[in-house]
């Protein structure tokens, strides 16, 4: 398969625990890999995008094929902290991730030019570490990008009971911040929430949708439609921040 396929569904929020029971038969909550506790959790990532917001309008513009860079980490900052490198890909209605751990320590040297065998020694559980890593850099360096945007959130996540790839979250509390610093990840005090009465269902799987998930769409009349938290993110704070010179922009840039 070339990748997966996400649906995306925004409900108000007064709708959660009526689709939480009406899933439970068929799901098990999916305790995420990184932290082995809960399956609720704390989503944070840093977008990259260029000075003209090329990865912004290309969402906007509904192109077929296109990526977003992202570091994304989770829940609280912490000494040992890891922070992944991200580059998700679109192509058609096919969704498809390269994905790298990195201690956060590290992240400001790295992406300043360091030496990237240095921080992706050999992992057996990412054995294409330094590769991805490379390609990463490659893309963020070509295109000048640099952090744009810090879009947090709450997620929920279940597994599939029947079938393992299909994954279904809950994702709420929804907030972000322009301009961030690599620094500025676990940041909390200056997020602007943009979605407070409204959580995003998302299913996701390498498979066709399941019957019993065609069902709960049928019955809360759900209606599949596109949303990306990062081009939300950018137009709670400024609807015409593409109309931004590029001194502006680098004016209000930490990294």
């Amino acid at each position: 398969m070339p990748g997966r396929q996400e649906d995306k569904y925004v409900i108000p929020l007064s709708s959660m625990d009526l689709i939480r029971r009406d899933i439970a038969p068929y799901v098990r909550p999916d305790n995420h890999r990184a932290l082995q506790k809960s399956n609720i959790y704390e989503i944070r990532s840093i977008y990259f995008d260029t000075f003209g917001l090329r990865d912004y309008y290309e969402k906007h513009a509904g192109l077929q094929m296109r990526k977003k860079l992202r570091v994304r980490g989770y829940n609280t900052c912490t000494e040992n902290s890891e922070v992944f490198l991200e580059i998700k890909w679109k192509n058609n209605t096919f969704i498809s991730k390269d994905r790298t751990p990195l201690k956060y320590t590290d992240l400001a040297d790295l992406l300043s030019g360091g030496d990237l065998e240095k921080y992706f020694p050999y992992r057996k559980d990412f054995p294409n570490s330094l590769e991805k890593a490379n390609k990463f850099m490659f893309y963020l360096k070509r295109s000048t990008r640099v952090p744009m945007n810090l879009v947090t959130y709450t997620r929920e996540a279940y597994i599939g009971i029947f079938n393992h790839s299909d994954r279904v979250t809950f994702d709420s509390n929804i907030r972000s911040m322009m301009y961030p610093g690599l620094d500025d990840l676990y940041e909390e005090g200056r997020l602007v929430s943009f979605l407070d009465q409204e959580f995003v269902l998302e299913y996701k799987s390498e498979n066709p949708m399941p019957e019993w998930f065609k069902r709960i769409v049928r019955k809360h009349n759900l209606r599949k439609q596109a949303f990306s938290k990062y081009v939300r993110g950018i137009d709670a704070h400024y609807r015409h921040v593409g109309d931004c010179t590029k001194h502006e922009i680098v004016a209000m840039i930490h990294y």
